[in-house]
């Protein structure tokens, strides 16, 4: 009974997640969402990470932690959301979790920043948090593909099977956000995408490309040069002018 109550907790979070289509965003809302609902389960932190495939490399996105104002002295939000790192380098536990697509657990925080926080902030910032371990779980896509991981901190070593249970189904229901964000982001893409390619085609259709002969009378003349002297125009762009207002 006790972990379906938790499962349903977990869903109750999804839920906030499902309705938001701005990664960052989500990120945010993520790890701010279970490091307050999921206290119970011995939780002090959480960060999000996105894979970016065009550059080979995983992304931070957004953190939430215990004593958050302590912690942002030595690692603002700023610094943290710039922070990556390549996907060759498996050293690090969080790039090993989505190339591999696996859990990884570690007492030092620094082995999931290796490469890219200096270790003395890394330790620094799990002994102001309270924290003595940390979990990563990769975030799979609903076609089964690993987009990005979530990195949850704890402050006692030893994690039961239970909780590794509820924070399994917590990522996998944070896959289904992500999907909907990365669908989303693939459909705003295609509509700007569309939306340009049909402004460059009216630009091309305004570009005046034709050559035309016109045999004018020599009233018809004056009038013209009149017009063109009055507008402070040349007589083709007073033609051209007349043609667009039919």
């Amino acid at each position: 009974m006790e972990l379906e109550g938790q499962n349903l907790l977990v869903g109750e979070i999804t839920n906030v997640l499902l309705g938001t289509y701005d990664f960052r965003e989500l990120a945010k809302k993520s790890v701010e969402l279970a490091v307050r609902k999921l206290k119970k389960q011995n939780l002090v932190g959480a960060g999000i990470f996105r894979v970016h495939e065009q550059n080979n490399l995983l992304y931070a996105y957004a953190y939430a932690v215990n004593h958050q104002r302590l912690i942002e002295k030595i690692m603002p939000h700023s610094v943290f959301s710039g922070l990556n790192i390549s996907l060759s380098e498996t050293d690090n536990l969080l790039v090993r979790t989505v190339v591999n697509s696996q859990v990884q657990y570690s007492k030092r925080a620094s082995e999931f920043s290796k490469g890219s926080v200096p270790t003395m902030i890394a330790d620094k910032a799990q002994k102001l948090s309270g924290g003595k371990s940390g979990i990563a779980f990769p975030i799979r896509l609903r076609s089964g593909k690993t987009a990005g991981a979530i990195l949850l901190a704890f402050d006692k070593e030893d994690i039961n099977a239970q909780q590794i249970s509820l924070f399994e189904t917590f990522a996998k229901q944070l896959g289904l956000a992500f999907s909907n964000v990365f669908a989303f982001e693939k459909l705003m893409a295609k509509y700007k995408k569309s939306v340009e390619q049909n402004s460059l085609s009216t630009l091309d259709q305004d570009i005046p490309n034709l050559k035309f002969t016109l045999r004018l009378s020599s009233r018809q003349s004056d009038v013209l040069k009149r017009l063109a002297r009055e507008r402070g125009k040349t007589q083709a762009e007073v033609i051209r002018e007349w043609l667009d207002n039919q």
